[in-house]
């Protein structure tokens, strides 16, 4: 039965890869052969207008995405990005009605029409991206299926008016999310200073850019103590790995991830990088850098993997609001990809005061891993040197890093490392 499953699974993602832009074809084709009122010549250079747009689908959605990035990197509020979906959005939603309306005889879409149904293909790009953020899909191909939709709902509005009210629909939600995001960039500049704080993220590892933010926030805003969480196994590492999608190896103690056979080429499986320490290792590595930078007492590393696996950092949020009713809730972030990953993560938790620190110090976890130093704290940077050179290492609270030396070079972490070559004091 499980080698059924796997079989299945694989065909699965043979046509999962490719299907999204052809749907965005197959209904817009389906109306101008319907509805064709000029020559079948006509009606076929729609239809192959169509499929070759179509196909540039994945393209469009990789740009679409490195530009809000982009903007997010900039600005390190949501709402700029949100605004340029609709010029993002404009050109397919163009292409779509011209194409239609052109080979069906209907006139091309009025300038109302025509922003009502970019907006709400911008709404189904939020949505497509909604479900990313709380680990259903990935972007990438969350959003070529949602400009597959958006083509079909753009092709329906050119022949069918009624259709409309469903365009208008999109644009309300597109609106109300651009309302939520704007409201929350607003707090970020004003806010009250007292509370807790929360700082969500991979920590991979933790460097001076989060201890300075963490730092400043504690100061800036006045809050009592900030919690800080980091990832465990992303869900979608998790679910390619149960599919065969992805494999995991082991090197100088963090996880290599690379895509198999099986693996949906239309997706990203590693938007922030392929390399990750342990959950384990990446929660000491922050209690030692807080305690190196003096934060110990007024900064707490929550360890809930059992909420965060089931319920992302969403969960892990309603936790602290739960242990701090009443009082108000501040969320750091970067500007970083990973950074406004959480910050779209916040317009889903209720009343959050946004704390954003708009990232140009040039400090980042993947030179780190590259082998930079001078960026972390001192325990960190000694945890680098010892994992680089195949040595265990201890921390403080008494937790151990094993190296478990065989040909294979393979790594496992343990509580319980009797013979360690390295300690931290």
């Amino acid at each position: 039965m499980k080698t059924v499953a796997a079989m299945l699974g694989r065909a699965r993602l043979r046509v999962s890869s490719r299907v999204y832009p052809w749907l965005a074809a197959a209904w817009p084709i389906a109306i101008v052969w319907s509805r064709a009122a000029a020559s079948a010549e006509a009606a076929l250079a729609a239809s192959f207008g169509l499929a070759a747009s179509a196909s540039l689908l994945p393209a469009v959605a990789v740009k679409m995405i490195r530009t809000e990035d982009a903007i997010g990197l900039r600005f390190a509020r949501v709402t700029p990005g949100r605004l340029a979906r609709l010029a993002l959005h404009a050109p397919v939603v163009l292409v779509v009605a011209t194409l239609v309306g052109t080979a069906t005889g209907q006139r091309l879409l009025d300038a109302m029409t025509f922003v009502i149904a970019t907006a709400a293909s911008a709404a189904l790009q939020s949505l497509a991206f909604r479900f990313a953020y709380h680990g259903r899909g990935e972007r990438t191909s969350n959003l070529v299926l949602a400009l597959a939709v958006a083509a079909w709902l753009v092709a329906s509005v050119v022949v069918e008016p009624a259709v409309r009210y469903l365009a208008v629909t999109g644009a309300a939600v597109y609106l109300a999310d651009l309302l939520v995001g704007a409201l929350a960039d607003l707090r970020s500049f004003w806010f009250p200073r007292a509370g807790v704080g929360v700082f969500f993220g991979s920590f991979n590892p933790v460097h001076n850019s989060h201890l300075r933010m963490i730092r400043d926030a504690l100061d800036g805003r006045r809050l009592d103590t900030i919690y800080v969480h980091c990832t465990t196994v992303p869900k979608l590492h998790r679910q390619a790995l149960e599919r065969g999608e992805i494999a995991m190896s082991r090197e100088a103690g963090m996880r290599i991830y690379s895509k198999t056979s099986s693996a949906d080429p239309g997706k990203n499986y590693f938007p922030t990088g392929n390399r990750f320490y342990d959950y384990e290792v990446r929660r000491e590595l922050l209690r030692a850098a807080c305690g190196d930078a003096g934060l110990a007492q007024r900064v707490e590393v929550l360890d809930l993997p059992d909420i965060y696996d089931k319920e992302g950092f969403v969960g892990v949020l309603r936790e602290v609001r739960r242990r701090h009713r009443g009082q108000p809730l501040h969320g750091l972030h970067g500007s970083d990809t990973g950074g406004m990953w959480v910050r779209n993560l916040f317009d889903d938790c209720g009343w959050v005061f946004p704390c954003a620190v708009v990232r140009t110090d040039g400090v980042s976890a993947t030179a780190i891993r590259s082998g930079a130093t001078g960026l972390t704290s001192e325990t960190v940077e000694r945890f680098l040197v010892a994992t680089g050179s195949g040595q265990d290492f201890v921390f403080a609270s008494g937790y151990c890093f094993e190296h478990v030396r065989n040909p294979d070079r393979d790594v496992r972490v343990t509580g319980d490392c009797p013979a360690a070559s390295t300690t931290m004091e």
